[in-house]
């Protein structure tokens, strides 16, 4: 199979996911199956639990490529034994079931098929690629922080300042003032003022953008993007998921659980399905625990295999949860995944 880019000439805007299935990828030892809720749904774990392998599976199941774009699977494994991810989907009012076979980077079976029982189509390899040129690509959100840049642009002179995109816009500053009082953020609301935009807080003071403390102004540029991409879904008919990555770096659990208000008013308003990770676990809706020791990426070198099997034997002997509390701690264990090495059976 040849490297296929996905054109632009996609037709068919994805409504909903419905499961995604990987055995062996990334961050995911074994066999692990995520199911997803209308709405919000938030992925959470602490540091290299796997938050960040879901995302990437996700848009690697869909993705017209048929070679990784992130230079292998991560599993230790990953250049000898296939891999696997299968998800399940809403798209032109149809359930769509697709599974996608990798050995290392590269894709080497694909399958589709769109419908329920006997009158379903039925897609293979090449005609599967065919077939994602016609899907509305989902939007991901690979980090707020790393994003900035795509938003803000910078005013000349020695004194550096910073004024967004939306500054001469007062259709989209009237709808972040909608959704700023959910965030419960310290800013009440935000003016136009000659061409910056100003925050006012609540005491009345008013502040530029620019001198904004850092998590005010995120949560600022949060609200901004997220309705400037819903006007964008909903004016060109796009595909209603988004995946928004390491979106509380910067940002204590009270500002968090604030943007947590205004994405649930944006799904329900709009109709979207975010998956959303987060380090923080209570109080998220609709919880998906993607926590599962592994090995750490650079201790996987086959130079050292005694280093990498004392490692994983390890790892393989400790709770697969870990939940750590202010000292002293409690530990939450939970049943062991299996690891199986061989190829997949499959009886669709």
């Amino acid at each position: 199979m040849t490297d296929i880019m996905v054109a632009e000439s996609d037709t068919i805007p994805i409504q909903k996911i419905i499961s995604v299935a990987c055995r062996n990828y990334m961050a995911f030892d074994g066999l692990h199956t995520f199911n997803f809720d209308k709405g919000i749904n938030t992925i959470v774990g602490g540091n290299s639990s796997g938050k960040t392998s879901l995302v990437r599976v996700i848009s690697q199941a869909l993705s017209g490529r048929t070679t990784s774009p992130w230079g292998g699977n991560w599993h230790p494994s990953y250049s000898t034994d296939e891999c696997l991810i299968e998800m399940r989907f809403i798209a032109d009012d149809k359930e769509h079931y697709l599974r996608r076979v990798m050995l290392g980077d590269l894709t080497t079976d694909l399958h589709l098929y769109v419908g329920e029982g006997d009158g379903r189509d039925f897609y293979r390899d090449g005609g599967v690629i065919e077939y994602f040129k016609k899907l509305k690509p989902i939007t991901t959100i690979d980090g707020f922080e790393t994003s900035r840049k795509d938003f803000y642009f910078w005013t000349s002179g020695t004194t550096v300042e910073v004024n967004p995109l939306f500054s001469k816009s007062k259709e989209h500053i009237a709808l972040i003032n909608q959704f700023l009082p959910m965030a419960k953020s310290r800013v009440r609301t935000l003016r136009i003022v000659g061409n910056d935009v100003m925050a006012e807080y609540r005491n009345g003071q008013l502040r530029h953008l620019s001198t904004l403390a850092g998590g005010d102004g995120k949560i600022i540029f949060v609200i901004a993007k997220i309705v400037n991409l819903m006007q964008d879904i909903e004016n060109n008919t796009l595909s209603k998921v988004i995946l928004i990555d390491e979106i509380d770096l910067g940002l204590d659990k009270a500002k968090v659980d604030g943007l947590y208000g205004v994405f649930e008013e944006l799904a329900n308003e709009y109709g979207c399905q975010f998956m959303i990770t987060s380090r923080f676990v209570n109080g998220r809706l609709n919880p998906i625990r993607a926590n599962k020791a592994r090995i750490p990426r650079y201790y996987v070198d086959e130079s050292n295999q005694n280093l990498r099997q004392m490692i994983k034997n390890y790892v393989n002997s400790r709770p697969s949860s870990l939940i750590f509390k202010s000292p002293p701690y409690s530990v939450k264990t939970t049943t062991k995944t299996k690891f199986k090495k061989g190829s997949f059976k499959w009886n669709p």
